[in-house]
């Protein structure tokens, strides 16, 4: 199977099953077609993560499966298991959570793990390594790279229907905006909504630390020149 073809596969694991009891989150993306399904609080916010992260152009849930012993990769796990149908073969079945391609080109694999299963696990070490032999980068993220200002921001950032400011806005902030302001500062002394600065969050003219506090009126922003370097909270 070529790995460029990827996208245009089904997820290659299933984790969404009707009548079945495990708890699975379903999610609608921009970047990534369909709903997406994720098994654990970890790999939801890795979704809502990357699609404010300004590097990522797409998303793709359970993107192949590996047999890591040989490097094939194949569009589901079901057609591995079919093709080594009545062989004494045991293959090594790797399928990560997500692929991401990056606005830059490159496509990178990431798996979110919370940090107790990968100390219980240490096996799970050897998956990168191999990966990384075969050619392909896997980035393995736990949960505590994420404070709890970071689940409500990213969220809330992430639900922002709109996230581009009208012409004259946008002017405004460019020329007048202070340097430094917080959020309820803004609102009442120049009627600047909330949404309005969200969308200059991602277009580069407002900037703060997401990880500190959720958004409040004591958040403060910063005036810049088109740096997104906030939103982009991945290790990518």
């Amino acid at each position: 199977m070529q790995l460029e073809n990827i996208t245009d596969n089904d997820p290659a694991r299933t984790i969404y099953k009707r009548g079945l009891q495990k708890k699975v989150n379903r999610q609608a993306s921009r970047k990534a077609t369909g709903i997406v399904d994720t098994e654990s609080l970890g790999e939801s916010i890795l979704l809502v993560a990357a699609e404010v992260d300004p590097r990522v152009r797409r998303i793709v849930p359970q993107p192949v499966t590996f047999d890591l012993n040989t490097g094939e990769a194949y569009p589901t796990k079901a057609a591995l298991t079919e093709a080594l149908h009545g062989t004494r073969y045991k293959p090594w079945v790797y399928t990560p959570d997500f692929l991401f391609e990056l606005v830059s080109g490159r496509s990178v694999f990431v798996e979110g793990k919370h940090s107790r299963w990968l100390r219980s696990n240490p096996e799970f070490g050897r998956v990168p390594v191999a990966m990384e032999e075969l050619g392909h980068r896997l980035v393995v993220v736990p949960e505590t790279i994420f404070t709890r200002a970071h689940h409500r921001n990213l969220r809330t950032l992430r639900a922002l229907p709109d996230r581009q400011l009208d012409t004259a806005r946008r002017a405004w902030i460019k020329a007048q905006f202070p340097c430094s302001l917080s959020f309820g500062h803004a609102q009442r002394a120049f009627g600047v909504t909330r949404s309005e600065v969200y969308a200059a969050l991602f277009e580069g003219l407002l900037a703060t630390d997401l990880s500190l506090a959720p958004f409040a009126d004591r958040t403060t922003f910063v005036r810049v020149n088109g740096a997104v370097a906030h939103l982009e909270v991945l290790p990518l």
